[in-house]
């Protein structure tokens, strides 16, 4: 019984170790408001200069601030993903997961292999990740 008990207590705790942080995704999004809101339009237009295609572009800030709970609106390419979002934490553990899922749904690519690959310094660097791999698998540029 006691190690029925013993178990329960490590999964909530695990189960809460491994999940979002929901207050320190509303301090994110508290500090992100801050900036001027831009439209989707202005996301595809900071993207073109590194190159990001139109449709990776629009993916990316759905798929994105679905993954984090952001509001992509206040969220630009330079941003560093843990220094400045802090990412693993406002989006769990298992993001690069549920990213792969979105990716493999819209494009019909399966990145589940190179989770360890995903760049985390900037929301840029994600971006061209994402851009080489889908468009490599799909053989396009």
């Amino acid at each position: 019984m006691w190690g029925r008990l013993k178990n329960l207590v490590c999964s909530v705790q695990t189960y809460r170790d491994l999940s979002p942080n929901v207050r320190l995704r509303r301090q994110v999004n508290r500090q992100l408001q801050r900036r001027p809101a831009r439209s989707i339009a202005e996301w595809l237009k900071d993207c073109q200069p590194i190159g990001i295609s139109q449709s990776i572009a629009q993916f990316a800030y759905a798929a994105l601030q679905r993954c984090s709970g952001l509001n992509f609106a206040h969220v630009l390419p330079t941003d560093r993903l843990e220094a400045d979002l802090q990412w693993t934490e406002i989006c769990g553990y298992d993001w690069q997961l549920t990213l792969c899922d979105d990716i493999q749904q819209q494009f019909n690519v399966d990145l589940s292999d190179r989770l360890d690959q995903i760049p985390m310094e900037t929301v840029a660097d994600l971006l061209l990740f994402l851009q080489q791999q889908i468009c490599g698998c799909l053989g396009r540029s």
